[in-house]
C-alpha cells in the first residue's frame, strides 16, 4: 500500500513539471519546450523500406525530441507518451499509409522482465494515444517478446539481426480478423531490424503487415 501511494505521489510530482526544463506547470511540457520539440517535426512522407515495410516517422531523433523520449523511457514521465502519440496520430491523419481497411495498430513489445523493471512499455503508451487520435483499433498484446535482448544502440548490422533473432512470438488475439492489415508502432526507427523481425512473425502467422509508424527516426537512416 505504501509503495503504491509513493508511486502515485511521484507521478503527480513528475506530471507537474516539464521533463526537459523542470518548469512548472507543464502539461506535460511547458510551451517553450513543446515548441522546440515541434521544430524536430519532419515533412518527409512515408518511405518504402526493406521487406515491403512503409515507414512513417513524425520527427528527427535529435534534441529536444530525443530528450523527450528519454524522459518517457528512463525517467518515468509516462504523461509524455500522450502528446507524442497524438502528434504522431495527427501526422498519420495527414499522410496515412494506404490500406484497404483501417489497420490494427500493434506496438513493439518489451520482454516481460524489462517491462516489469520499467513499469510500462513506452511503445504501448504511445500507441494508445495514437489510436485515440486516429480512431484506429489497438491490439496492445498482438506480439510478445519471448526472449530478452540487448539494446540495439551501438550494435553493428549483423549483431542487430542476431540480437532480435527469434525474439518475437505471436501474442493474444481474442478475435482474429486477418482481413485487416497491421501497422507496427515503436518509439524510434533506426535501421529497421527490430520491426522487420516483428513483421516476419506476423506474416508467418498469415497477417499482412503494411508498415510501421514511429515518433522519431535517426537522421542517418532518412
Amino acid at each position: 500500500m505504501w509503495s503504491q501511494a509513493t508511486a502515485a505521489l511521484s507521478q503527480l510530482w513528475l506530471a507537474a513539471r516539464c521533463p526537459l526544463c523542470d518548469r512548472s506547470p507543464a502539461q506535460p511540457f511547458c510551451d517553450s519546450c513543446w515548441r522546440q520539440i515541434q521544430a524536430c517535426h519532419t515533412a518527409t512522407p512515408a518511405t518504402l523500406e526493406a521487406d515491403a515495410l512503409t515507414v512513417l516517422s513524425w520527427g528527427r531523433y535529435e534534441r529536444p525530441l530525443k530528450g523527450a523520449i528519454a524522459a518517457l523511457k528512463y525517467d518515468g514521465h509516462r504523461t509524455v507518451a500522450d502528446p507524442l502519440g497524438r502528434a504522431l496520430g495527427e501526422w498519420w491523419q495527414q499522410h496515412p499509409i494506404p490500406t484497404r481497411q483501417p489497420p490494427w495498430v500493434v506496438p513493439i513489445p518489451l520482454h516481460e522482465a524489462k517491462q516489469r523493471q520499467r513499469g510500462f512499455n513506452q511503445a504501448a503508451l504511445i500507441a494508445a494515444a495514437f489510436c485515440r487520435q486516429t480512431g484506429l483499433p489497438l491490439q496492445a498484446n498482438g506480439l510478445r517478446r519471448q526472449r530478452a535482448t540487448l539494446p540495439q544502440f551501438g550494435l553493428g548490422a549483423a549483431e542487430r539481426q542476431e540480437n532480435v533473432a527469434n525474439a518475437f512470438a505471436m501474442g493474444h488475439w481474442p478475435r482474429p480478423q486477418r482481413q485487416r492489415p497491421i501497422v507496427l508502432l515503436d518509439d524510434i526507427y533506426t535501421t529497421g531490424t527490430t520491426v522487420r523481425a516483428a513483421a516476419t512473425v506476423l506474416r508467418r502467422a498469415g497477417w499482412s503487415v503494411c508498415g510501421v509508424v514511429t515518433v522519431a527516426r535517426t537522421q542517418s537512416d532518412q
